[in-house]
């Protein structure tokens, strides 16, 4: 693609995802889920023609680049789809829309070789535009990675920043970097390292039940099957990229329940 049009779909879609709120309410409809892709440019494709073809909402949960092949090609179609679909179409930060993680991870060798370094600065100042969780019917919590230690109520995430080019915040970088642990009950230092933190079913359980929520629905690690559920159901996580020798799935979220599909 020219660069002239993505520096154009940056600067049209930026300008939309600064004017999203952090917490990202949804009301009504039905939405088809997707987990981390990485340059998974058919599992990407294969969404969009589900949600097109059964009438869904589509949310992605991030981690649209690094690792894998079409790293561009993926992100550049989800931000054409934006232009077009608007609301009905929502893009969450991942813990891969960060400058740090481009730089060891891919995204900003392919921008820079394919292009040039100021093309992947817009490419990061878009990143830090984007929101960091959907609520959805008032129940149905939608982040990238886990929940907060010190987040008590979800409305505290309409007050997180933007801008960061790197989550800096220590709320907004643990939204996109922790992880539930069966092995613990309250919270733990993650092996990721960098202020990430372990979260166990007594801390998820307290902030589902004071936030009146029902499930979380979360991305970032890999799944055997392409999902899996913890804490008795209330917690799946959903990972979509094909190049991590899984079937990549997605959640297809309607009011009489939600059911796997597979994006293949």
């Amino acid at each position: 693609m020219e660069r002239a049009r993505i520096v154009e779909l940056i600067e049209r879609t930026r300008e939309l995802f600064s004017k999203e709120p952090q917490l990202i309410r949804h009301s009504s409809g039905d939405f088809l889920i997707v987990g981390d892709t990485h340059g998974d440019f058919d599992t990407t494709m294969n969404a969009i023609k589900i949600a097109e073809k059964e009438g869904l909402n589509l949310l992605f949960l991030g981690d649209y680049v690094d690792r894998g092949p079409k790293q561009i090609e993926n992100i550049v179609t989800l931000l054409e789809l934006k232009l077009s679909w608007g609301k009905k179409l929502t893009m969450l930060r991942g813990n891969h829309e960060s400058a740090e993680m481009n730089k060891w991870y891919g995204f900003y060798s392919v921008v820079t070789s394919t292009y040039d370094p100021e093309l992947y600065e817009k490419f990061a100042e878009l990143f830090s535009q984007l929101p960091y969780a959907t609520l959805i019917w008032s129940k149905v919590f939608c982040i990238h990675g886990g929940i907060p230690q010190k987040l008590t109520k979800i409305e505290e995430i309409e007050r997180l920043p933007k801008g960061e080019i790197n989550p800096e915040h220590p709320k907004a970088l643990q939204l996109v970097w922790n992880d539930p642990c069966e092995d613990i009950e309250e919270f733990a230092p993650s092996w990721r390292g960098g202020g990430a933190r372990l979260f166990g079913k007594l801390a998820f359980e307290r902030f589902m039940n004071a936030n009146g929520l029902e499930l979380m629905i979360r991305s970032h690690e890999p799944q055997d099957k392409g999902y899996g559920y913890l804490f008795n159901n209330r917690l799946l996580t959903i990972f979509s990229c094909r190049y991590y020798g899984i079937r990549p799935a997605g959640a297809l979220l309607r009011k009489d329940g939600i059911k796997i599909v597979y994006l293949e």
